[in-house]
């Protein structure tokens, strides 16, 4: 049998104790398995149930898991890990997309640096390259299958494709206007770290957006342990309180908040909305491939630094 050695974790974002009660789990918890068990149950969305119980946190209120995979074993499940979003055709990602950049570029003169963590594709920055005047663009995506992708993306401007998630020592402090995390703040054990390091790299009155599930959405209280937020991959889900929390616990102010509109294809939709309330359909009919554009629970957040702090501190 394989060894376990899970992490064993406090609040990622205010360090409070783990509370004695879970507040979701599924029958069959992931804290009493092992990682070759695990292993099976990682990839796709449309697998048995299993989670690392989620619990609230008492200090800030941010639902977790407690006990979760390690740095080692999350680089293992990562490397053999498939794309999930092969059911979302590209055009309504692109749409996704341009509502988050929308309203990046109302709040930022889209000029100076710019930086996306998890950029994938580059769906989000082709819009900043399209629309806006940025003089250098640093992508931190560790696939790097993508990376001639990404390259045709930012093709003509100066631009840096990194692969590694966490280390921004390659960016000059103060240097860059707007940063943005698109659903990988749910991913990381430290993400106060993260948003620590990288607000060194930011001017004043710079912008940061991130997209983060939101486990306060109605779709979550409908579905319970069973709303697809909740999975193996998410050692951590964010509501607008616990997101604020996050942010001033790293050293920013939040400027605005916003519950977002994804779309979707009907059929995408209706399997996972099956799926979730226990009937495990294989397929649905495609409906023509009709995409739709719907609140689903994400909620978009602009920060900026705090003023007044030293970088590095």
């Amino acid at each position: 049998m394989a060894v376990k050695n899970f992490l064993s974790r406090c609040c990622p974002v205010c360090g409070h104790n783990p509370p004695k009660k879970n507040l979701v789990s599924t029958e069959k918890k992931a804290e009493d398995s092992n990682l070759d068990q695990l292993t099976q149950s990682w990839n796709g969305f449309f697998k048995e149930k299993i989670l690392f119980s989620y619990a609230c946190c008492e200090g800030c209120g941010l639902l977790y898991c407690p006990t979760f995979f390690n740095d080692e074993q999350l680089e293992k499940l990562y490397g053999q890990m498939p794309a999930n979003m092969d059911e979302v055709p590209q055009a309504a990602l692109r749409n996704t997309q341009y509502g988050y950049f929308n309203f990046l570029k109302q709040s930022s003169p889209l000029k100076g640096g710019f930086i996306e963590i998890g950029p994938d594709i580059g769906l989000f920055t082709e819009h900043c390259v399209r629309e806006g005047a940025f003089d250098e663009y640093w992508l931190f995506e560790p696939n790097r299958v993508v990376k001639p992708v990404l390259e045709a993306v930012v093709h003509g401007h100066k631009s840096h494709i990194i692969h590694e998630m966490t280390d921004f020592s390659a960016v000059p402090d103060a240097s860059v206007s707007a940063v943005v995390i698109i659903h990988v703040m749910d991913h990381l054990l430290d993400p106060v770290s993260t948003l620590t390091q990288l607000r060194t790299k930011l001017t004043s009155g710079a912008r940061l957006l991130i997209v983060t599930h939101d486990e306060s959405s109605l779709l979550r209280r409908i579905f319970g342990w069973r709303w697809p937020a909740f999975c193996l991959q998410h050692p951590q889900i964010y509501n607008l309180k616990s997101t604020q929390a996050l942010l001033e616990a790293a050293g920013y102010d939040v400027v605005e908040q916003h519950k977002t509109v994804n779309h979707f294809k009907i059929s995408f939709l209706i399997k996972h909305g099956l799926w979730a309330l226990g009937l495990k359909v294989k397929s649905v009919p495609s409906f023509w491939n009709v995409t739709v554009g719907l609140k689903l629970g994400n909620i978009l957040t602009i920060a900026t630094p705090k003023q007044g702090i030293t970088h590095g501190k």
